[in-house]
């Protein structure tokens, strides 16, 4: 017997019994003729090419029944039959099947930007973007010529064993949104489509008091992390929706987004950062339905060259910070290569929206 959910309506001509109709009142099992087991298997089907449950091809536990079911060998029952055959010819009629889930985190062809791509987080990132597979990966940066550094890495990519990815540089200013879209067209039009988005440029101002807080200097820290990165995203989101090639974008935010560094004077950047993590998940809201993801990235305290010159003038907060985290040590840029690219990758294809 079923129950019926309350006021749910039942036909008599779908039941071979009915009985009385109310909140949890069971009624009979429905008999449906083949016409209406047609018409419910069109509909659930129409449902399912609307709203699609199933991985574009078999992964996990669904590539697990795929080949159960291709090799005869569907459940229990198929046992027997199994048993008959040896060792040896099971093996030689398939090909034995091969994990996916490293596959699930390539991205073989695709092409992205990382704002900030000259030094810091953002270079890190986009290393391991090449490392992933990326066919190119696009470096925005304020400077007009890459930094040694940033050299020495493309040299690397390009000498790496089994990578065949390019990592270029482009001279551009986040704050300037029509510049960021032309400089990113561009790319498009070289490359022909646009999967991958890391805004990652930022900048940190000296302790200031918030009660006397210049206008200039905290306009100027909203411009580059707030703005920059919304530029840099819209450039992106842009190229993504013209090649109608699905793409993730990656905001990089940060703690002081969520939360107060105590005993530190950042009212400007604490305000900017706290602004890309709303923007994340409004974005995402609204560029879901063109299979357009956008999550952010709150790192902690991470050793970059930025946050090295802030420590090289008060080298007592190193401990300070240390203490503060859990496993007593700050981070390292290098320890955001993982999230970036899992977030880049299918292997996050149902992540949109989130911190």
């Amino acid at each position: 017997m079923i129950p019926v959910p309350h006021r749910m309506l039942v036909s008599m001509k779908s039941t071979a019994r009915l009985t009385v109709v109310g909140r949890g009142v069971p009624v009979a099992a429905p008999m449906y003729t083949s016409h209406e087991r047609f018409i419910s298997s069109t509909s659930r089907r129409k449902r399912l090419e609307r709203f699609p449950v199933q991985p574009p091809t078999p992964v996990g536990v669904s590539a697990a029944v795929a080949a159960a079911s291709s090799s005869g060998l569907a459940g229990p029952d198929s046992h027997s039959a199994a048993s008959e055959k040896s060792q040896g010819s099971l093996e030689n009629e398939k090909a034995k099947p091969k994990p996916t889930i490293f596959d699930e985190f390539a991205l073989t062809d695709r092409v992205g930007i990382v704002s900030g791509g000259n030094r810091g987080l953002g270079l890190e990132m986009a290393l391991a973007l090449c490392e992933a597979g990326a066919r190119a990966v696009y470096c925005l940066d304020l400077p007009a010529e890459p930094s040694a550094e940033w050299r020495q890495t493309q040299a690397y990519v390009e000498g790496m064993e089994g990578v065949d990815a390019r990592l270029e540089y482009v001279s551009v200013d986040v704050t300037k949104q029509e510049d960021v879209w032309a400089r990113v067209a561009e790319i498009g039009d070289r490359e022909g489509r646009m999967d991958v988005c890391v805004a990652a440029a930022g900048i940190l101002k000296e302790h200031t008091d918030c009660l006397s807080y210049p206008a200039k200097q905290f306009k100027e820290v909203l411009d580059v992390n707030t703005c920059g990165v919304l530029y840099t995203a819209q450039a992106a989101g842009q190229q993504m929706v013209r090649f109608g090639n699905k793409g993730s974008i990656i905001l990089i935010a940060s703690m002081s987004g969520s939360i107060t560094n105590r005993d530190h004077a950042w009212v400007s950047y604490n305000s900017s950062k706290s602004a890309v993590l709303q923007m994340a998940r409004s974005m995402a809201c609204e560029l879901g339905k063109k299979d357009i993801r956008v999550n952010s990235l709150s790192p902690g305290h991470i050793y970059t060259s930025m946050t090295a010159a802030y420590l090289d003038k008060q080298p007592h907060l190193l401990e300070k910070w240390s203490n503060l985290n859990p496993m007593g040590r700050i981070g390292r840029p290098d320890e955001m290569r993982g999230v970036c690219v899992w977030l880049a990758s299918d292997a996050s294809s149902f992540c949109t929206g989130s911190e």
